[in-house]
């Protein structure tokens, strides 16, 4: 028997037997990157529903509807909320007195307050269920009133007066004060102590205007290279908010106004 062609035909084998084997397990890898692609496009198809059925929930006839996005778990979970304002209502605050206030008195600020709203204590409830401490529920109302500079966020823009909170969610913006009020009205709502802050400098032509929030405990996730703001009212410590400009913490002071003094009063 000749075995020249004995050698051949091993070597034959071999590679075919590893070339099915190399086939099979690119074929696994093929297979399983697949699968993840279609569950990543069936997750992905599931948040553009989920974001659809959010944005254009049906809304009652006399109702203005209000979109806005916010952030949970110190801003790693996106959340989105559509709320259904009774448009007589918002018409009736709209054209109700509107109080003045400035440098010489804050006191005008309590009025606009309304923590008892209907409109308030559903978004308060809606974002209690999706938070897990104190400090988190406190940073994600925080974001809530912040201005993300996109559509679905509460803006800044130039206000000759201060705003109700239903006028806030409708027009969607409006200024410092304008910011801080709502953050306020719902953070009373949510049972939080909180003060009011009026700069006694100006800062682009205007006086600022924040909140100050007292916690049990001292914040744990404001940012880590910025010192803590506190401010100390009846023995307790309350933590600077910034509710303007999106990104800061219950804590963070932004560098542009650490050389300002503030002026308090309990909300």
């Amino acid at each position: 028997m000749n075995n020249n062609w004995v050698f051949p035909l091993v070597v034959f084998v071999i590679l075919l037997l590893i070339s099915n084997v190399l086939f099979y397990s690119l074929y696994e890898n093929s297979l399983q990157k697949n699968n993840e692609l279609v569950t990543e496009n069936n997750d992905l198809n599931g948040t553009y529903q989920t974001f659809r059925s959010d944005v254009f929930k049906s809304v009652e006839v006399n109702r203005t509807p209000v979109t806005i996005v916010y952030y949970t778990n110190f801003s790693n979970n996106e959340q989105i909320i559509t709320l259904s304002v009774p448009y007589e209502k918002y018409n009736s605050t709209t054209y109700s007195n509107h109080r003045i206030w400035n440098n010489e008195t804050l006191e005008p600020a309590k009025d606009y307050i309304t923590n008892n709203e209907t409109i308030v204590s559903q978004i308060v409830e809606t974002v209690i269920n999706q938070t897990r401490s104190e400090e988190e529920l406190a940073n994600a109302l925080l974001d809530f009133v912040q201005d993300k500079q996109n559509g679905l966020s509460i803006r800044y823009y130039p206000t000759r007066e201060l705003k109700y909170p239903i006028e806030t969610l409708v027009e969607m913006g409006g200024d410092c004060d304008t910011h801080a009020i709502l953050y306020a009205t719902l953070m009373k709502a949510a049972r939080f102590k909180v003060l009011l802050l009026y700069s006694n400098e100006k800062i682009d032509d205007q006086h600022h205007v924040a909140i100050a929030v007292h916690l049990e405990k001292p914040p744990q996730n404001s940012q880590p290279d910025i010192e803590d703001s506190v401010f100390t009212y009846n023995g307790e410590e309350y933590y600077y908010a910034e509710t303007t400009g999106w990104g800061w913490r219950v804590g963070d002071l932004p560098s542009k106004f650490q050389n300002l003094t503030f002026r308090t009063m309990p909300l």
